[in-house]
């Protein structure tokens, strides 16, 4: 019998001990799990972020194409290449706003203005993209805001 106590009491040992390592090695197993989990997130973000500075840095590259900067300032400031025919073709009348929609800007772009200004004597009426001339004999013009278009 005393040897049937002490196999019980030496399971019973073993077992508490086997729960004390179990109870220990939880939480840090927990934590590593936990930070897998990050590793994992930061990575990809990471990833994600590298292929962002990538096209970022395509894109800067692209500036220094004379190619590229011959090409928005055709579509952003109207440029033209020698030989080329301009028109100029009056802007298109305000439209009223929508009922329940914010007042819209009746001011020209400025490219509009700045124009207006080379084409007339210099000076653009309150914003509507019209500038008042003067024809050779001396009477006065309104002439719309052109916008260009190169064909």
């Amino acid at each position: 019998m005393a040897r049937r106590t002490t196999l019980t009491t030496r399971m019973t040992l073993l077992v508490v001990v086997i729960c004390v390592l179990v109870l220990t090695l939880a939480y840090p197993l927990r934590l590593y799990v936990q930070q897998q989990g990050q590793i994992d997130e930061l990575a990809a973000k990471n990833a994600e972020q590298r292929k962002r500075v990538e096209a970022l840095k395509t894109k800067v590259a692209g500036y220094d194409d004379p190619e590229w900067a011959r090409d928005e300032a055709r579509v952003r400031l109207h440029f033209t290449q020698p030989g080329e025919k301009i028109y100029l073709v009056p802007a298109a009348p305000a439209t009223s706003p929508a009922p329940g929609r914010g007042v819209a800007s009746t001011e020209a772009p400025w490219f509009s203005r700045l124009w207006s200004g080379a084409v007339g004597t210099g000076q653009a009426t309150g914003g509507t993209g019209t500038s008042a001339g003067r024809t050779g004999d001396g009477q006065a013009t309104a002439a719309p805001a052109p916008s260009v278009s190169a064909r």
